[in-house]
């Protein structure tokens, strides 16, 4: 690979030299001699950062990049640490078709690879730019602020910008749109409880929500107190090559559509038939809440790749939280953290439980769009289960924490109840 690297960073561009697969590296100090370099010769990529000196304009910068003399050669652009200009920039990067950006403070070199040699489609940047770090991990446990183990599996952190912590950046969310969202596990946490509220909590604020309920068992059946004579709907669907109809023939509860199969069935649906299902779900639905099975399977893969948001589900157990991690190494470049937000379910943010399983997340340094917490509802679910309510709605008067847990997860996931 022919690459000429404009980031200005002599860390980095020492580590890239030594890389396997690196035929020509050419280093720039600044945006005229990076223009000069790109008259005189082709290359494969091109690296630039938000900081590299020059009187030149970025976005004139890019144009040049983008324009049909260059076509073949890719971009990556580094740009550091998320500020207010940031969402409309890395939009005006992708309108240039240009995918492949760091947002950041710090960089490891798994992030630095992926950038040179796994170029970025459209829809896997598209993750990134719909996704915000907020400031929810310091605000529960500033002290964790500097303690964080610097890892990303086997990623290194290669250098610091200074500009700003990569969880310090704006609230700021995106306007609703259609939103898919996947709900995943590798050990019982809770997953299908999480789902059960979300759908009351969307449809109650008149979003029109779909529930695709493909975990072991089907317990939705159980949480919205389905009739049997709705057991045998998804097969008949599957069986007829009836897709399309899908959300005729399920569940409904007002604008809540709920997708479920035979309660206790542990028979799992094609990937075929899954990828139909969720077309023909998400294109009649705001919200579209995919229920996962416990563990790693095909279609917790694909559910990833079709959504916006993944909630990973952690509980206060120990062996839980290794067994999620695990799973999101198996993921490999499946798992995209951006897009990710951890959830501590069942818990007690004052007990000692909650803060070590924090605190094991914070010093991951994996970096999730969010972490949120939901306290637990304890009897209230059995209470509400086989009747017409959710713990959402048996708690108006009795657990006013939990459903400050769900609307602060609401929030997370851009919906507001205003």
């Amino acid at each position: 690979m022919r690459l000429l690297s404009a980031l200005c960073h002599e860390g980095i561009e020492e580590y890239i030299g030594s890389l396997p697969g690196i035929e020509v590296l050419n280093v720039v100090g600044n945006k005229r001699s990076l223009l000069e370099a790109l008259s005189r010769d082709k290359y494969d990529l091109v690296l630039i950062s938000k900081g590299l000196p020059g009187n030149e304009e970025a976005d004139i910068l890019i144009e040049v990049l983008a324009s049909k003399e260059f076509k073949g050669q890719r971009t990556a652009y580094l740009y550091g640490a998320y500020d207010g200009f940031c969402d409309d920039f890395i939009k005006f990067l992708l309108n240039h078709g240009i995918y492949d950006f760091h947002v950041g403070e710090e960089i490891t070199s798994k992030d630095i690879e992926r950038l040179i040699f796994k170029p970025a489609s459209k829809e896997r940047a598209l993750y990134y730019f719909r996704s915000h770090y907020d400031n929810e991990m310091n605000a529960h446990y500033p002290e964790q602020k500097n303690k964080r183990n610097k890892c990303f599996f086997e990623g290194r952190f290669l250098f610091n910008s200074g500009l700003g912590s990569l969880f310090s950046i704006s609230n700021k969310k995106n306007p609703m749109e259609k939103l898919i969202i996947s709900i995943i596990s590798n050990q019982a946490t809770g997953k299908s409880h999480t789902a059960w509220n979300l759908g009351y909590c969307f449809s109650k604020l008149g979003y029109a929500t779909s529930l695709f309920n493909i975990d072991r068992g089907y317990s939705a059946n159980l949480f919205f107190d389905i009739d049997e004579v709705y057991y045998n709907l998804l097969d008949f669907t599957l069986q007829n090559n009836m897709h399309k109809d899908i959300l005729d023939n399920c569940y409904k509860r007002k604008n809540l559509s709920v997708i479920t199969g035979k309660l206790g069935d542990e028979e799992e649906i094609g990937s075929e038939d899954f990828l139909k299902l969720l077309y023909c779900i998400r294109t009649k639905s705001d919200i579209t809440i995919i229920d996962t099975r416990t563990g790693l399977s095909e279609l917790t893969r694909l559910s990833i790749k079709n959504s916006m948001y993944d909630l990973l589900v952690f509980d206060c157990d120990i062996m839980h939280f290794h067994m999620n991690m695990r799973m999101l190494e198996e993921l490999k470049d499946d798992f995209v953290p951006e897009k990710t937000i951890a959830v501590i379910n069942n818990t007690n943010i004052r007990s000692s439980s909650h803060k070590f399983i924090y605190n094991e997340l914070a010093s991951s340094g994996i970096p999730f769009k969010d972490m949120a917490f939901i306290s637990s509802c304890g009897f209230i679910s059995y209470e509400a289960m086989h009747t017409s309510l959710t713990p959402c709605q048996a708690a108006v008067d009795r657990n006013k924490s939990f459903l400050g847990d769900m609307d602060s997860l609401l929030v997370k996931l851009g919906i507001s109840g205003e």
